[in-house]
């Protein structure tokens, strides 16, 4: 039983055996059919795929050249609008080419105008500048402001630049040197001067007053003192010499004020050009140091030499200003 029962199990092992030894055998002939059917599929899907991406191709091809030919009208629109503009523009531009040679024209003629008009009024403010010189030297003597003002006149000459003026310009140098010359007088500060010594009157000592003094003589009598008192009542003088009166201190006071006002009027009347004012005012003022004021004094004989600075500069006479003026005016009037 033993036997048996082992036995089948040994066939049963066998005959598999034999089956996988015999499918070696069909198998490769179906490999080659599916090779074969692998490679065909290969072979159209690869087809397809070529033919996919062709129509593709196509398609887009035709597709951008629809976009191409949309650009390309759409580009020849825009170039159609811009020659449109670029005429509009060469149309404006001929315009302004027109207005601008209209406006270069006007503005020349303009120009022409204008250098008429600017040499007229170089002219016309030159003869202006001349006249305030003259007019401040001769009535206020104001030597500096005329020598601004010449110079001021020389500067529009310069301006001018016309060879013709040359004359007026050397006439306006020498009325220069001349003011220059003049004003080394310094009128300004002599007037200066005269009102500083008006304030420094009340440091200035005025003479002491000396009384004549009667001593009596026990030896004389009584009638012989009274025929003295009688020839004293008068007294025939052989001199010329008048002496000081007696101040009293209010008199005092009023000497010093009338004293100021002798000096602060000649102040006024030297800064006027008044040269005859001054000069009587100044010379009263002397007269009126010498006779009260005490003469040994260093701030009496100051004032007094200060007075007679003033009395000197007065002799001298003022520069005339008016050649340059005369000589612009000639000019003037024979210029077209």
């Amino acid at each position: 039983m033993a036997d048996q029962n082992e036995t089948p199990p040994a066939s049963s092992t066998r005959k598999p055996a034999r089956r996988k030894r015999e499918a070696p055998a069909a198998e490769p002939g179906k490999k080659r059919s599916g090779r074969l059917a692998a490679g065909t599929a290969l072979v159209f899907a690869t087809i397809a795929l070529i033919g996919t991406s062709y129509m593709g191709y196509l398609i887009n091809s035709k597709r951008g050249l629809t976009d191409a030919k949309g650009r390309l009208f759409q580009v020849e629109k825009d170039t159609a609008g811009l020659e449109e503009l670029t005429t509009a523009m060469n149309e404006e531009l001929t315009t302004l080419r027109e207005t601008q040679i209209g406006l270069t024209d006007s503005l020349k003629s303009l120009h022409s105008e204008i250098g008429k008009g600017r040499r007229s009024w170089l002219i016309a403010e030159t003869e202006n500048l001349l006249i305030i010189a003259q007019h401040r030297l001769a009535t206020a003597r104001d030597s500096r402001l005329a020598q601004e003002a010449l110079r001021a006149a020389d500067h529009q000459l310069v301006l001018l630049a016309d060879p013709d003026y040359l004359p007026v310009r050397k006439q306006i140098e020498t009325e220069l040197a001349t003011l220059a010359a003049y004003e080394k007088l310094n009128p300004t500060g002599l007037a200066q001067q005269l009102g500083q010594l008006a304030s420094r009157l009340d440091q200035l000592p005025l003479q002491p007053d000396v009384r004549p003094t009667v001593t009596a003589d026990p030896d004389r009598g009584f009638a012989r003192e009274v025929w003295d008192d009688l020839k004293e009542l008068v007294r025939v003088r052989t001199t010329t010499d008048i002496p000081r009166p007696f101040l009293l201190p209010e008199q005092k006071y009023f000497l010093r004020e009338n004293l100021r006002l002798m000096l602060l009027g000649a102040q006024v009347a030297l800064l006027q050009g008044d040269r005859l004012t001054v000069e009587q005012n100044a010379r009263t003022a002397q007269q009126w140091l010498n006779t009260y004021y005490l003469a040994s004094d260093p701030g009496v004989k100051a004032a007094l030499t200060e007075l007679d600075g003033v009395i000197q500069a007065q002799t001298t006479r003022i520069p005339e200003l008016g050649l340059a003026l005369k000589a612009l005016q000639d000019l003037r009037q024979k210029s077209p």
